[in-house]
């Protein structure tokens, strides 16, 4: 099985969705079923004990260095 190729912005994309969906009373953003197993593949988000997707410490560090004022951006 290929894992999805994420385009240019297209991780942190999906990152911020699945942690906006973690916050409480947020209105839930489907995640397409081939983007939630690439993105738990390379251990970004994991599943909780309701089964809906949470991100890690890696997910997070991820989405930092997504964001236009990222250190290696400079």
């Amino acid at each position: 099985m290929a894992l999805h190729r994420f385009e240019k912005g297209e991780l942190g994309h999906w990152l911020r969705i699945v942690a906006d969906n973690g916050e409480p009373g947020a209105e839930q953003t489907e995640v397409p079923e081939h983007v939630a197993t690439a993105l738990e593949t390379l251990r970004c988000i994991h599943a909780g004990a309701d089964g809906r997707w949470l991100i890690t410490d890696k997910g997070r560090l991820a989405l930092r260095m997504e964001e236009p004022g990222a250190i290696h951006l400079r």
